[in-house]
């Protein structure tokens, strides 16, 4: 088994065609999400892009300190 993750940090998933949004042209994301599977619920313990990219890869949470 294969996995590929794509992240992006500055992209609203809401104006993606396969989340719904129907007045944005993407052909590429749309042959994408043709062929893949799509997580909808994803839940970062923290932010910004680092500390988030961080607790994806190791399983970790970071900023514990905080509220």
């Amino acid at each position: 088994m294969r996995a590929v993750m794509i992240m992006f940090d500055s992209l609203n998933k809401h104006m993606l065609p396969n989340y719904g949004c129907e007045w944005i042209h993407a052909p590429n994301f749309q042959r994408l999400s043709e062929r893949t599977m799509t997580f909808d619920k994803c839940y970062a313990g923290s932010l910004p892009c680092m500390p988030s990219r961080r607790e994806i890869h190791t399983g970790r949470y970071n900023f514990l300190h905080r509220s």
